[in-house]
């Protein structure tokens, strides 16, 4: 690559080149590289010298021939005009929580800053199918951890993740960090490229797959191994029984990152794992202060109030403060009455006990300002 070596070091291009390579799995990307140069690497695959306990025979000569046909040149100006970066055990700027775990990440490709490692770290994980309720929790608890300096960590999927992310992103506060499961030149979803956008300019966007990889269903669970080993605390919002958030819980437990769930109503599907969770002893998240409690950034006596959503110093989804107290008096009525989960509009005009014209503009007003949702015909809590 003449002038241009250096650059290609520093930009990743050999490790990226690596990954690339058919069937380069973490755990045989793991034994290929170790602490060693990834430059020195490739030129020993690419001589088909690698040996034999990496993997097969046939395997090595189907990398070998891979490597022979690979520009580099072409591969390290495609990660220049995404500006994304390559790192492994060998360099500085790798993770060191990735490198000593159980499930190592031998290679991982980066957009934006290097998150400081020694930072608090807590990964927020929900349902993508989520209640309007839990993605208010989700981006409250991110603005709030965010603002208390601690990295939030998540995988800019849909529902929760999402919310978290956004909350932490609008309280300007600790960078946060999102781990993806495809490409970082396959956006998914696609509707979170502004999210995307968003979090690698402020904070880390991270992804094991190489360039051009599309998402598929393998890589999520790969992806979930890597949000419990950067976290400190998981915190599941919503989620299902069995899912993603599930694997993610498991992943924590077995790398011994404490697990905190937010209660959720039995009336509620989405929340079927959290309570269960909380039914086997995980620690309750009912606030910002408790999760900072686990963390050991505040003190127990600190903690205890209840998250309400929409309550003074939360986040609308617009990202502006709600201060609560410019509610009128039915408003907040109505927000107390909606606490039991979702009801119709008639049970809510019948528990106000107040004239129906009424009880309808207020609903009104608090669905303007982000506080209300509707659920087909019922009216709950955003």
């Amino acid at each position: 690559m003449g002038d241009t070596t250096a650059t290609a070091t520093e930009r990743g291009v050999h490790a990226a080149a690596l990954a690339s390579m058919p069937r380069a799995t973490p755990r045989r990307l793991e034994r290929l590289l170790r602490q060693r140069d990834p430059a020195k690497v490739w030129e020993r695959v690419e001589r088909g010298e690698m040996p034999r306990w990496v993997a097969d025979e046939e395997l090595h000569d189907t990398w070998r021939d891979h490597a022979r046909g690979t520009d580099l040149d072409a591969l390290g100006s495609r990660l220049e005009s995404l500006d994304a970066w390559v790192t492994t055990p060998a360099s500085l700027q790798h993770p060191s929580a990735v490198i000593h775990d159980v499930d190592p990440a031998p290679v991982l490709f980066r957009r934006g800053r290097v998150v400081d490692p020694t930072a608090p770290a807590a990964a927020i994980v929900g349902t993508r199918r989520c209640t309007p309720t839990g993605r208010s929790v989700a981006m409250e608890l991110g603005s709030g951890l965010a603002a208390a300096g601690v990295t939030v960590v998540s995988g800019l999927a849909l529902g929760i993740d999402g919310a978290a992310h956004r909350g932490a992103l609008a309280a300007d506060g600790a960078p946060v960090v999102g781990v993806v499961g495809s490409g970082l030149d396959v956006v998914y979803p696609r509707g979170n490229r502004d999210l995307w956008d968003a979090v690698s300019a402020s904070g880390t966007l991270l992804t094991e797959a190489p360039l051009g990889a599309e998402p598929e269903g393998w890589r999520f669970p790969a992806r979930n191994r890597l949000l419990a080993a950067l976290a400190d605390v998981v915190v599941v919002v919503e989620s299902k029984r069995a899912g993603g958030s599930m694997h993610t819980v498991e992943e924590a437990i077995r790398r011994e990152v404490t697990v905190m769930a937010v209660p959720g109503s039995v009336r509620n599907p989405a929340a079927a794992g959290t309570n269960l969770l909380l039914s086997e002893g995980c620690a309750p998240a009912c606030s910002t202060d408790d999760v900072l409690v686990a963390l050991g950034l505040a003190t127990a006596g600190m903690a205890g109030g209840i998250m309400q959503p929409g309550r003074a110093g939360a986040v609308d989804p617009l990202g502006d403060p709600i201060d609560i107290d410019s509610l009128d008096r039915l408003q907040k009525r109505l927000l107390d009455l909606l606490d039991d989960g979702p009801v119709s509009l008639d049970v809510l005009v019948l528990r106000a006990a107040a004239p129906a014209p009424e009880v309808l503009v207020a609903a009104e007003s608090l669905e303007r300002r982000g506080l209300l949702a509707r659920d087909g015909a019922r009216v709950l809590r955003a």
